[in-house]
């Protein structure tokens, strides 16, 4: 881990006159390519210096360097080409291909191909972040309904697929995010399903399928914002672990300190809680070793500032009431697009 802190401290003297609290993560997995090639470089450095059983610390530091470009034909047709070098440092090179088809409507859209929204808008116990750095970029089905103020977003995503004979497991993640929502709030119910399996796979490992569901609300008051969450989880036939069900709440207030400086402050509180694709801080097993730790209740506070401008910056601290460890960790995020003429 020393390297690790080698590199936050020198993004962080890099990116401290110039960051913004995730903004340009959320620039980088909505933007819509142009109809001309524009270069386009997504660099990161997360580090989290975890000491908790269900979370190893790690050091995630690359760039995803590519070029994209919309074409766009008549009934609202839409097809984007294009692809990503990944260089995730310590690592070979990975190339991503950019496929999308989109059709639009007056309800909204619907894409097949590449998705780069790793999170969809789901409570953070849900994704953990590390996955928007180690695979940015899946394949699968997404779209947009709307009308007014109602919202749905919805996903299938292919994680793994199989041929016959293969030593792995078939993962398929898929859900929707629904309800209404206005600049000021919203009030969304959610709904993940998760399938590990297959008929036609000679592994040894567990399959079965697996739900997470719940409600998120959000309200805006001047300079501050506060978020609520209910989340559950079910797997009925306990094919995974002795927990058929558990649940969480979540609570987060972020303040504006000044126009640059975002202030939060979380608490978590899981119960027998557990999500596939989850941040192992969250959860009552660890996501990745589910017979290797377990904590019936789940119990953080946390506090996070994140600081914005051309760049993107964040130091978070979770405190765990339990065993009262102090879980830190540096995100830095920065995304370009050139812009050739």
């Amino acid at each position: 881990m020393g390297v690790g802190r080698l590199f936050c401290g020198c993004f962080l003297v890099i990116g401290i006159f110039s960051a913004n609290a995730q903004t340009q993560l959320a620039t980088f997995s909505s933007n819509k390519p142009d109809t001309v090639w524009k270069p386009e470089v997504f660099a990161y450095l997360r580090n989290t210096e975890f000491f908790h059983p269900a979370e190893e610390g790690r050091t995630r530091f690359g760039a995803l360097i590519g070029a994209r470009r919309s074409y766009y034909g008549s009934g609202g047709r839409t097809v984007e080409l294009g692809g990503w070098v990944q260089q995730n440092f310590g690592t070979a090179p990975k190339l991503l291909p950019w496929v999308v088809l989109r059709q639009s409507g007056r309800w909204g859209q619907a894409s097949f191909g590449s998705i780069a929204d790793r999170s969809h808008g789901l409570p953070r116990q849900l994704i953990n972040p590390d996955l928007r750095y180690a695979e940015p970029i899946v394949y699968g089905l997404s779209g947009l309904l709307g009308r007014g103020s109602f919202r749905a977003d919805y996903w299938g995503e292919w994680l793994t697929a199989i041929d016959y004979g293969s030593p792995k497991k078939e993962r398929i993640h898929a859900g929707v995010v629904l309800g209404w929502e206005t600049p000021q709030a919203y009030l969304k119910a959610f709904l993940q399903y998760h399938h590990t399996g297959g008929q036609i796979d000679t592994s040894p490992e567990v399959d079965g399928n697996r739900l997470n569901g719940g409600a998120i609300a959000r309200l805006r008051l001047g300079t501050a914002e506060v978020r609520l969450a209910h989340v559950l989880y079910a797997d009925p036939l306990a094919r995974f672990s002795p927990e058929r069900r558990g649940n969480g709440t979540a609570a987060d207030v972020t303040v504006r300190a000044t126009s640059a400086l975002r202030v939060e402050a979380s608490y978590w509180r899981g119960r027998n809680f557990q999500a596939p694709l989850g941040q192992g801080l969250f959860q009552s097993r660890n996501p990745e070793d589910l017979g290797a730790w377990y904590a019936e209740d789940r119990r953080l506070v946390g506090l996070s500032l994140g600081w914005e401008g051309q760049s993107s910056l964040r130091i978070r601290a979770w405190y765990d009431l339990a065993d009262r460890s102090l879980q830190p960790s540096v995100t830095w995020v920065r995304y370009v697009v050139l812009d050739p003429l």
